[in-house]
């Protein structure tokens, strides 16, 4: 059966090369295909394209539309197959994520149900409030004015160490047992140092400083490595029992926050306040 000037339907003229067949074709199937063009003609015309494309490829110059269009519904019927089955596939898997989602977010909640209530809960809200009374301690003081308390020298270290900002240290040992790390070319001086005293605060006795005279002058050294030195960012620490208990959701960052509350940061408070007597000095108000 004849279906006509197959270059004619392509849009090309006669004799037309392979590329220009091909480059053709490619462009009005990409026009014509029903997936892509609803219009009721769009089908017959891509049957016609199929049926010229076959024609030059295969050098014939006669065609049966008929099997052509056969073929294009065999193939749009496997197409439309697949395209069901991954519809399906896809649609089980969103399932399962779903459910596994569910799972998932019923055992968070369940694990925060948990750790907001019974014993843990009260740990961990017992580590929150005790943190952040010495947060405030610390704080109140730190900006309270400072005091000065006599001290004598024990021992000093022979080694020198560098520390943090660049600075030289050497071991002081003062005789009430209490050590500090002083600039190396004054801890020399302090055994023979006279009125020997550490600035300290006035409530948790944390020393700043120590001071002495030498002839007319009083000198001030600086101590490192001290709480007092890096309380300032020390003491965020002792915020985060209560940010993550202020905080707490069914997420990861909560649950966390509450294992390093209850044991980290309630293990830092119980070393800060048994060390250099602190916890007598927060109950005595620094009078001990």
């Amino acid at each position: 059966m004849q279906t006509g000037d197959p270059y004619k339907t392509l849009g090309l003229k006669a004799g037309a090369s392979a590329d220009e067949i091909r480059h053709a074709y490619r462009k009005l199937v990409k026009k014509y295909h029903p997936d892509r063009n609803p219009a009721p003609s769009a089908a017959a015309q891509f049957i016609a394209i199929q049926n010229a494309y076959e024609q030059l490829t295969s050098g014939q110059t006669t065609a049966d539309p008929s099997a052509v269009e056969q073929k294009y519904k065999e193939r749009q019927a496997q197409y439309d197959q697949d395209l069901e089955a991954y519809k399906q596939q896809r649609a089980a898997t969103r399932e399962k994520l779903r459910q596994q989602k569910e799972r998932e977010e019923a055992y968070k909640i369940a694990y925060l149900q948990q750790l907001k209530s019974g014993k843990i809960g009260l740990w961990h809200r017992a580590v929150a409030g005790f943190g952040a009374l010495l947060f405030l301690v610390l704080w109140i003081d730190f900006f309270l004015p400072a005091q000065q308390q006599a001290i004598s020298a024990q021992a000093y270290g022979i080694h020198t160490y560098s520390s943090v900002d660049g600075h030289l240290v050497q071991l002081f040992k003062s005789a009430d047992g209490r050590a500090f790390w002083v600039a190396d070319y004054i801890s020399q001086n302090l055994p023979k140092a006279q009125k020997l005293h550490s600035i300290e605060t006035p409530w948790l006795h944390q020393v700043k400083a120590l001071t002495f005279h030498e002839g007319l002058y009083e000198h001030v050294v600086p101590i490192h490595f001290s709480f007092y030195w890096a309380q300032i960012w020390i003491s965020l620490l002792l915020l985060i029992p209560l940010l993550s208990w202020y905080f707490a959701s069914a997420d990861i960052i909560f649950v966390a926050g509450s294992f390093v509350s209850r044991y980290a940061i309630a293990a830092f408070m119980l070393w800060f306040l048994l060390s250099e007597n602190r916890f007598i000095h927060l109950l005595s108000l620094g009078q001990l």
